[in-house]
């Protein structure tokens, strides 16, 4: 792996987008031991750059620091997973409210043609391991166009958190084998007309229940996870501590 845009952007900046996305995507999977110089080696950052990157990462709470020991890749558990969606099932609705509200005719452009398109990907018939991974970056993309739109630096640096959250557990989920066929959202076809009219109460609904039907869908899918025994969540095959 090498180092990412690094001739654009500051050691820094491109060290910590790179292991992001590497957390994020479940390359670097969760509960997996981290050190500098191992990260160092493996991407082509600097040691100080990497230090930097994981900094960052520990406020968001992806990396947890071991003291005299390096670090870690956040765990995920059951529990972690429940209260994350918790969580989001109480912002994400009043999000979506305010970012309609708040947003330019551009803005709302691009949100109601996201979820259009978040609705033929999801109808399509083929591999749910790729319709599930294309919805999920669809959805991601689309609601952080809503997040921006709020004007609001709370609103936008939670969802950058709960958005790395949730994209590890949907890795994880689709990438386990156990998902379900059939996407997790419902009433998808009301979302971009609802989006267009700028109908925030509507839309915050339509969140409301798009939130409790994948948190429902992820735990049913959590439960059956051969590792759930040993309270955290990991890939199948790797170690917490690999």
């Amino acid at each position: 792996m090498t180092a990412l845009d690094s001739d654009t952007l500051p050691q820094g900046e491109a060290a910590y987008r790179q292991l992001r996305a590497d957390i994020v995507s479940c390359r670097l999977a969760p509960g997996q031991r981290l050190t500098e110089r191992g990260l160092s080696a493996r991407t082509g950052f600097g040691v100080a750059s990497i230090r930097e990157a994981l900094t960052r990462l520990d406020h968001e709470r992806l990396v947890r620091t071991l003291p005299r020991k390096g670090y870690q890749v956040e765990p995920l558990t059951i529990k972690a997973v429940d209260d994350l969606f918790q969580f989001w099932g109480a912002v994400g609705p009043e999000l979506v409210r305010l970012g309609i509200i708040g947003a330019t005719a551009e803005e709302i452009e691009r949100a109601a043609a996201g979820f259009s398109e978040l609705a033929g990907v999801v109808s399509e018939d083929g591999p749910t391991r790729e319709i599930a991974l294309r919805s999920v970056e669809i959805s991601r993309r689309t609601f952080r166009v809503l997040a921006e739109a709020t004007r609001n630096e709370y609103f936008i640096s939670t969802y950058t958190r709960v958005d790395g959250e949730l994209s590890r557990v949907w890795t994880l989920v689709t990438d386990s084998e156990l998902l379900q066929p059939g996407g997790p959202f419902l009433d998808l076809d009301q979302w971009p007309g609802t989006v267009s009219r700028r109908d925030s109460a509507a839309a915050a609904a339509l969140a409301r229940q798009y939130i409790q039907e994948a948190h429902h869908r992820v735990l049913r899918t959590l439960a059956r996870w051969p590792s759930v025994i040993t309270t955290e969540v990991v890939p199948v095959g790797k170690k917490p501590d690999a």
